[in-house]
């Protein structure tokens, strides 16, 4: 009769088991009126900017070529350091240089240069890893909308135009034209490696 008689359930006790990160990451807000916005994920920020050649003293230290290898001008040396660090310099005569890394030449134009011949504009252009952020695409910030230059909000709304050899992985570079901008964003609150919400709109 023994054998007829209900079983006793025993369970059985599961070890401890830690719940994936991922359950308590912070999802961040839609974009209002962007419904198929893409949140990145939080972002390391600084800043690059124009070198004014007429801040340097006059020197004929260094050569620069352009493309074509034809000489462009020779300047002192820490102007040339500067510059192919922020890879963005105004000449004394007006003219726009972008340094191009790869075949240590300059682009010599009225504009400045991004990859693949963007065009940058100062408060809108940033560089990213295009491993993370694909060339072309307009990004949102929405910490950037605190940040006012000459009394103008700026919109939070960036496009992806160029690279940097430091700029890998989380981590986006804003093309701020005047080094002075810089203090905007410091003024907002965003200091260089500052984190922020990055979205991609398209």
């Amino acid at each position: 009769m023994g054998c007829l008689a209900p079983q006793a359930r025993v369970a059985r006790v599961q070890p401890y088991v830690e719940p994936p990160e991922w359950l308590f990451e912070t999802v961040a807000d839609p974009v209002p009126g962007v419904p198929d916005a893409r949140y990145a994920g939080r972002f390391k920020m600084t800043f690059y900017w124009v070198v004014e050649e007429a801040e340097y003293p006059e020197s004929n230290a260094v050569p620069l070529y352009d493309k074509q290898g034809k000489l462009v001008g020779r300047f002192c040396r820490q102007f040339v350091t500067d510059f192919k660090r922020e890879a963005a310099a105004r000449l004394r005569d007006g003219r726009c240089i972008s340094y191009l890394k790869q075949a240590n030449r300059v682009l010599v134009d009225t504009v400045f240069h991004g990859v693949n011949g963007h065009t940058l504009t100062e408060l809108r252009s940033i560089a990213v890893d295009p491993r993370v952020i694909p060339i072309g695409s307009r990004v949102y910030i929405p910490q950037a909308e605190r940040v006012v230059v000459d009394g103008v909000p700026l919109t939070g709304i960036f496009r992806a135009q160029d690279i940097g050899s430091a700029v890998q992985g989380k981590h986006i570079d804003v093309f701020v034209g005047s080094r002075g901008n810089v203090a905007a964003f410091s003024a907002s609150g965003l200091k260089s490696l500052g984190s922020v919400d990055v979205y991609v709109l398209e």
